[in-house]
């Protein structure tokens, strides 16, 4: 069973408005004996936090500084909590009297009043913006790189060559395989080059990825060329992958591809 926190109802308000307020962070508790669990006490702090008075905050249900961006899984995590008597911590996205957004780090606690024989929640809430946006710019930067490391180069209309780099892991995979799917239903082309001379590491999740990837272009009527493996390699894996027997081709270079491609043309 969760640990409760247990405070004394006898130290004097003023004192106790003090020690809230030197948290530093939004502070309010709520009464869920009372219909539709309402603040029954506020700080300074989430007064400037949201912009709303003390007036304006009690009585209200904390949905209040919900929007229409909130998401409904992190407040269903609330609500399962006080129906739990839980703690939980979530990250919302809430929204100012003025209507303006922000990200709220909300922590709930249950407390427990032995004199009053009754169950409070606080909640302590803290303006996290500038740490989401960076984190939402960081993942921005993240995905441009994956497209950059994913790059489509046309050779003809029917011809494109992928040269990668890096290491390829299954959630790299996954990309490849919508990005390829998108372009080819878009461009229709008929041969797809993939060059991994830029690869670090030609492991088994690369030899599966290169299986998988041969059957999507196969089904919409495209051919898979691989290059930049030697045929030493492909030779030294086949235990990993019997390639030959899925009729994948490999050669040495790009310009090796292009060459026996038109000499069958």
């Amino acid at each position: 069973m969760e640990k409760k926190i247990h405070y004394s109802t006898k130290i004097k308000d003023a004192f106790f408005r003090q020690v809230i307020d030197y948290v530093g962070a939004g502070v309010v508790i709520t009464d869920p004996s009372m219909p539709d669990n309402p603040i029954i006490y506020t700080n300074e702090a989430f007064e400037s936090i949201t912009g709303y008075s003390t007036k304006e905050i009690i009585g209200q249900n904390c949905r209040f500084l919900q929007g229409e961006k909130t998401s409904r899984a992190e407040v269903d995590k609330v609500r399962s909590a006080i129906e739990k008597e839980q703690s939980v911590t979530v990250e919302l996205l809430n929204y100012r009297k003025d209507e303006t957004p922000f990200w709220n780090e909300l922590s709930m606690y249950p407390i427990f009043v032995p004199d009053e024989d009754k169950l409070y929640f606080v909640g302590i809430q803290r303006d996290v913006s500038d740490r989401k946006s960076e984190e939402i710019r960081a993942e921005g930067y993240k995905e441009e790189a994956s497209l950059l490391s994913t790059p489509f180069v046309p050779i003809s209309e029917k011809i494109c060559i992928l040269p990668l780099v890096g290491n390829i892991d299954s959630k790299r995979w996954e990309e490849i395989y919508e990005r390829i799917s998108a372009h080819v239903y878009d461009h229709d082309e008929e041969i797809f080059i993939m060059d991994l001379q830029g690869i670090q590491t030609v492991n088994e999740d690369v030899h599966s990825g290169i299986l998988r990837l041969q059957k999507l272009l196969k089904v919409m009527g495209a051919r898979l060329l691989v290059t930049g493996l030697e045929p030493s390699t492909a030779k030294a894996s086949v235990h990993l992958a019997d390639f030959r027997k899925h009729q994948i081709s490999f050669f040495a270079s790009v310009q090796q591809a292009l060459d026996s491609i038109r000499a069958k043309h």
